[in-house]
């Protein structure tokens, strides 16, 4: 670690809802970090089920925010970085509760000396295939694709690089980035909030890098389910707030996008999909017409 880098405050914000087991093993790794300066703030996201009963009886070392409704995604991690800058986070790290780090991934990421620093993801279930080695533009079709998804880790994703975009996952933020740019946009609640959120880092002038020495496990979508109708509805309105912000993208990129991910699940047999993904397409061409 570098000289000074223990002195450094990280916290590290973990979301839970209606997830308690996945959780404890969540701050479990975490209270394992080698780092030796960091504060874990865990948001409860309107669980009604027994989560913050055992969260208290577990821990007496954390801070608990307990949110009354379930406010997605955005809404808990946005109630967890506010608190953390309040208690002097020189970095805040998100993480999924759904995820397990490796001992020293923190003192790793922190020295990578990224503004937004991103380890590697792997899936927990099969630890040698990558979730994620972070995400890229791609021009046909326009859209991010994350890096290495379902590929068997290997050299090719053992170098740090710069990044365009960054998962919610598992990512380490410098305080100033949150000064400058806040934390996510709260209209996506779930899904592509990340996406948003490194866009606009970059247009602000800051870094976003790859860590591939810091390592993640992630058990991949326990909240809402790879292939639920809630989730494809947050995929249609989302990739609406995204794509027709007018500074970024030419009016035509997002019926290319949106024709694209329809010819794309049709080819898959995923037609079931398809009525919910279109049902948030039309609520986001309605959350987002004052963005045109």
């Amino acid at each position: 670690m570098g000289e000074n880098q223990s002195f450094n405050k990280i916290a590290v914000v973990i979301v839970n809802w209606e997830r308690p087991e996945d959780t404890i093993q969540c701050i479990n790794s975490v209270m394992n970090s080698d780092h030796p300066n960091l504060e874990i703030i865990l948001v409860d996201n309107g669980s009604k089920d027994d989560s913050l009963v055992r969260f208290r009886t577990a821990y007496n070392q954390i801070n608990i925010i307990e949110l009354t409704e379930n406010e997605g995604f955005t809404g808990g991690y946005n109630a967890g970085i506010r608190k953390a800058v309040e208690r002097g986070a020189d970095y805040v790290f998100l993480l999924n509760n759904d995820t397990i780090i490796d001992q020293n991934s923190l003192s790793l990421l922190v020295d990578a000396g990224w503004d937004v620093s991103v380890p590697k993801i792997t899936f927990y279930d099969s630890p040698t295939t990558i979730w994620a080695a972070g995400a890229r533009w791609r021009s046909i079709p326009p859209t991010i694709k994350m890096i290495g998804y379902q590929k068997p880790d290997g050299p090719k994703y053992n170098s740090s690089r710069p990044l365009d975009y960054t998962t919610g996952c598992a990512l380490l933020v410098k305080k100033e980035v949150f000064d400058k740019i806040s934390g996510f946009d709260p209209r996506y609640i779930n899904y592509m909030e990340d996406y948003d959120f490194s866009l606009r880092a970059r247009e602000a002038g800051f870094t976003i890098g790859y860590v591939p020495q810091a390592r993640v496990l992630h058990k991949v979508s326990r909240s809402l389910g790879e292939g639920s109708e809630k989730r494809w509805k947050y995929l249609g309105r989302n990739t609406v707030l995204f794509y027709r912000h007018p500074a970024r993208f030419s009016g035509v990129t997002l019926w290319i996008v949106l024709s694209w991910v329809l010819l794309r699940e049709i080819f898959n047999g995923n037609i079931r999909h398809l009525p919910a993904f279109w049902d948030g397409v039309n609520e986001g061409l309605t959350i987002s017409k004052g963005d045109t």
